[in-house]
C-alpha cells in the first residue's frame, strides 16, 4: 500500500490530537495542461491593477531568487487581490522561484499556519475549525504570527511563462498572472484538508477540519463534516469524495440551485482534489474557470469569478463587489467613509462588527434594518474602547438585511444575507 506525503501528513495530524491553537498547513499543488486554450478574460475594469480604485487591503511580497521580469506579473496579481479583499491586516507572502519542481507542476501554495478559535484568537465564527493565517488575522484584527509570512507561493522557474500584463494569450506559454491569482486564492483559504486512502476518506489536522471543509457537501446537500452521517475516517466519506458530485454550500440565494461544484474525480488526485472547482462544469474561457485543477497553455483569466468570491466570503472574507461591498466607480468605494468589518456574511446566528482600534473612547451606534427599511435592532453605546460588538440575529428569517454603523460623523451601511 502506497501513500502520498499529503495523506501521510493528514493521517499524522488527524490522530495526534495535540491541543494547540495553531500549526503548519498543508500546501496545494497546481498542475499544467499542455493543451492551448487561447482564451482571454481580462481583469474587471473597476478593480483591475491599473484602475485608480484604492486598495482595501495590503499584500507584501518577499521574493526569493525571483527574476525582475517575473516580479512584474506577481505585483500585478497582488494589486488585483488588494482591491477585492477588505482587511486591516497586512498579508505577507514569501514567493520562491524554484528550480527543483516537477515539470508538470506550475506552483505550490499554502498558508504558513492555520489557527483555531481561542481566548487569544477571537472572532473566528466557527469553533474548533482551522483558519488560514490571512483569514484568521482579517477576522481577529490581529497579527497572529509576529510578522512572519502568512502564505508561501513556490513557482516553477522552468515553466515557459508569459510575463505580460496585457491579458493576451500566447501559444505554448503559461500566463503567470492567471496562475498567481489562482495560487493566492489557495493561500486565502480555498483549500481543503480532505484526503483519500485506498479504503477511506478522512479530513482534519489535530482533530479539526479546515474552514473550507465545513462547507463541502454532497449532492443531497449533506455536509461532509456531519459526523452523524459521515464518519471520519470512513468508506462513505471516500465514496462522496470521489463521486464527482461534490459542492461548496453557499447561503447566497442567487446560487441556491447552482452551488459551486468542486473537483472530486475518481480516482482521487492528491494535492488537487477538492481544493479546485470542477473543470467540466466551468471550462476554460468561462467566468468561473480560474480555480480549475490545471491551467492550460494560452489560458488567460485575470478575474476570480463570482463563485470563488462568494466561497471566500462564505468562509469569512469581506469582498469588494459582493454582498454590499459593490464598487460603482473607479475612484471611491461606497459606504467606506467608516472603516468597519462585518462578519460572517452571510450570517447564521450572530454577526460581529469590528472597529479599528483607537486610543480615544467614542460613541457607537449600530442599527439593523429589514429589506424594506424597518428598524429591527438598535445598539448605542458611549465611551467605547472595545474593538468588536456581536449582534444576535438567530431569530431573523432568511433574507436580506441592512446594517448601519455610525461612529461619530462617519457612517457605513452593509448588506447582510441570512
Amino acid at each position: 500500500m502506497r501513500f502520498s506525503i499529503t495523506i501521510i501528513l493528514s493521517l499524522i495530524f488527524r490522530f495526534v490530537g495535540v491541543a494547540q491553537d495553531s500549526m503548519p498547513a498543508t500546501p496545494v499543488v497546481c498542475y499544467l495542461s499542455e493543451q492551448n486554450s487561447f482564451t482571454e478574460i481580462p481583469a474587471q475594469e473597476f478593480i483591475s491593477a491599473s484602475s485608480r480604485l484604492a486598495a482595501t487591503s495590503n499584500i507584501e511580497v518577499t521574493y526569493v531568487d525571483f527574476t525582475e521580469q517575473a516580479k512584474i506579473p506577481f505585483e500585478y496579481a497582488v494589486a488585483i487581490w488588494e482591491k477585492y479583499l477588505i482587511s486591516t491586516q497586512t498579508i505577507r507572502i514569501k514567493a520562491t522561484w524554484s528550480k527543483t519542481m516537477s515539470n508538470t507542476v506550475l506552483a505550490e501554495t499554502g498558508a504558513t499556519r492555520i489557527y483555531r478559535s481561542s481566548t487569544n484568537i477571537p472572532n473566528l465564527p466557527y469553533s474548533n475549525v482551522w483558519y488560514p493565517t490571512p483569514l484568521a488575522e482579517a477576522l481577529s484584527g490581529k497579527d497572529l504570527n509576529s510578522a512572519d509570512y502568512d502564505m508561501t507561493v513556490t513557482v516553477n522557474s522552468a515553466i515557459n511563462w508569459y510575463y505580460g500584463t496585457d491579458a493576451k494569450a500566447q501559444a505554448g506559454k503559461y500566463d503567470m498572472i492567471t496562475v498567481l491569482l489562482h495560487e493566492i486564492a489557495h493561500g486565502l483559504g480555498f483549500s481543503s484538508s480532505m484526503s483519500v486512502t485506498d479504503t477511506q476518506g478522512l479530513y482534519g489536522q489535530s482533530g479539526s477540519a479546515y474552514v473550507f471543509d465545513v462547507f463541502m457537501q454532497d449532492s443531497k446537500k449533506v455536509k461532509l463534516t456531519n459526523t452523524g452521517i459521515y464518519g471520519n475516517p470512513s468508506t462513505d466519506l471516500k465514496t462522496s469524495l470521489t463521486s464527482n458530485a461534490l459542492y461548496f454550500g453557499l447561503k447566497n440565494p442567487a446560487f441556491a440551485n447552482t452551488l459551486p461544484r468542486l473537483y472530486a474525480p475518481s480516482p482521487y488526485k492528491s494535492g488537487s482534489s477538492f481544493s479546485h472547482l470542477d473543470e467540466s462544469t466551468y471550462p476554460v474561457g468561462s467566468a468561473n474557470s480560474l480555480m480549475s485543477p490545471s491551467v492550460r497553455a494560452a489560458e488567460v483569466n485575470h478575474t476570480p469569478g463570482d463563485l470563488l468570491l462568494n466561497c471566500l466570503n462564505e468562509m469569512g472574507w469581506q469582498i469588494n463587489g459582493l454582498n454590499g461591498y459593490v464598487v460603482t466607480g473607479v475612484e471611491t468605494i461606497p459606504e467606506q467613509s467608516l472603516e468597519v468589518l462585518v462578519f460572517p456574511n452571510p450570517v447564521e446566528d450572530a454577526v460581529s462588527v469590528a472597529f479599528p482600534l483607537q486610543s480615544q473612547p467614542r460613541a457607537i451606534k449600530i442599527e439593523l434594518f429589514d429589506s424594506v427599511g424597518k428598524l429591527l435592532q438598535s445598539i448605542e453605546k458611549q465611551g467605547v474602547t472595545v474593538e468588536t460588538f456581536t449582534i444576535d440575529v438567530n431569530a431573523l428569517n432568511e433574507g436580506m438585511y441592512f446594517l448601519r454603523v455610525l461612529d461619530g460623523q462617519k457612517t457605513s451601511v452593509k448588506k447582510l444575507v441570512k
